[in-house]
């Protein structure tokens, strides 16, 4: 018996679309002779009892007790190993990289170097450039500028040890590329799909009725995401008399709250355009997805996003909608303007004003064949299944 060790700081019981990712990696990689393990750091014991089966061959901790400790993560790491010996004849490691640096330095010196182990990394975005969409270094802001040196740098220098692990998984020809100045044993995994996903939805109602419903979900970040460009591109779209609304779900920080879909929406005059629903969980978010006309990814051009790819994309295509997203990452690879998708440059507020006035005016005449090509994309091009063996052969053989 084979076995994945998938090992975190993120809590891989909740749903986002990171997590989602991760989740369909283990199907992509569980079979008969082939066991994952989706293991958040926790400080609780590791054992068969420990563990839940979310899919055929897939477990996860249940009930944990996540730590962040120096102590705790060493423990975690300690058990981990000690579990895997019992559980396999052979396991590899995956880390999926968090902001939290314990567990990757800890694993690297305890499960790679001391115990041997096959180690390898989930290479989804270059955590030194995450501090790009942040404000500028500022001698008017001593405190944050000191935060933003520590934490460029610590990412920084982290990156040596990329050339240690067994491999790296990348989701992009960027991330690809910039990996492979570190460690020439690649392989890229886009983002990754399943066009034949069982949905469950509730009763509770996202859109507003005799409107045209734009839906963004995931983490909202008024830079990262773009959205303080988009809503200016709303404000136009809003004197054009158009019938819009903007619904929003996922996690954010109470200052953009109030920055973003308070302030700036009460300023530019369309805040009666804009819902804002909270951090759904996976059967709201379906419904919340399934109730939107068009879903929007309007990221602008940042190094974290040139070299990243967004996951909500999945969750998009997972659920048949017409996607709109800008010309960054890999996104031109796959989606094709006015085929399967709609796409416009980054940073480019005309180009996303028509794009939007187009797809309104000529909605019901368009969606049922983008919606079809989308689809076909999701099955062609990023259904988990297509990777199973490439992944499985990465890991174990490679």
């Amino acid at each position: 018996m084979k076995a994945v060790f998938v090992y975190s700081n993120f809590d891989f019981s909740v749903k986002n679309a990171g997590v989602t990712r991760m989740r369909y990696y283990a199907q992509s990689l569980a079979n008969d002779n082939t066991a994952v393990y989706l293991m958040t750091c926790s400080s609780s014991a590791i054992n068969s009892e420990s563990l839940e089966e979310i899919f055929p061959n897939v477990f996860i901790l249940k009930n944990n007790i996540k730590t962040q400790s120096f102590s705790g993560t060493f423990k975690f790491i300690k058990n981990l190993f000690k579990f895997s010996k019992d559980a396999a004849e052979k396991s590899v490691f995956l880390f999926y990289p968090s902001p939290l640096v314990y567990l990757e330095i800890i694993a690297m010196y305890y499960i790679k170097w001391r115990k041997k182990c096959r180690v390898f990394y989930e290479l989804n975005e270059i955590r030194k450039y995450t501090a790009t969409f942040q404000p500028k270094l500022s001698l008017s802001k001593p405190k944050y500028s000191i935060k933003k040196i520590v934490y460029k740098t610590v990412f920084s220098s982290l990156e040596r040890l990329l050339k240690s692990y067994n491999g790296l998984i990348c989701i992009s020809t960027s991330i690809e590329e910039y990996g492979q100045k570190f460690n020439t044993s690649t392989i890229r995994i886009p983002i990754l799909t399943n066009p034949d996903l069982k949905k469950t939805y509730s009763e509770k109602n996202y859109s507003v009725r005799n409107s045209f419903n734009i839906g963004f979900s995931g983490s909202i970040h008024p830079t990262k995401e773009n959205l303080n460009d988009f809503f200016y591109v709303l404000t136009e779209l809003n004197t054009l008399n158009l019938n819009f609304t903007l619904n929003l779900c996922g996690p954010i920080k109470k200052e953009h709250e109030d920055q973003l879909l308070d302030k700036k929406a009460e300023a530019l005059g369309i805040k009666n355009r804009i819902n804002y629903y909270g951090n759904l969980n996976e059967i709201e978010l379906s419904t919340f997805l399934s109730q939107q006309e068009l879903l929007v990814i309007p990221r602008g051009y940042t190094l974290q996003n040139k070299y990243g790819f967004s996951t909500k994309l999945s969750d998009y295509l997972d659920h048949s909608k017409p996607i709109l997203v800008t010309d960054i990452s890999d996104n031109k690879l796959f989606i094709k303007d006015g085929v399967n998708g709609f796409i416009v440059p980054p940073n480019d507020n005309e180009s996303m004003l028509n794009k939007l006035k187009y797809i309104i005016d000529n909605y019901d005449a368009i969606k049922d064949e983008v919606c079809k090509n989308a689809n076909d994309t999701s099955r062609n091009s990023f259904y988990y299944q297509l990777y199973g063996n490439d992944l499985r052969t990465f890991l174990f053989e490679s």
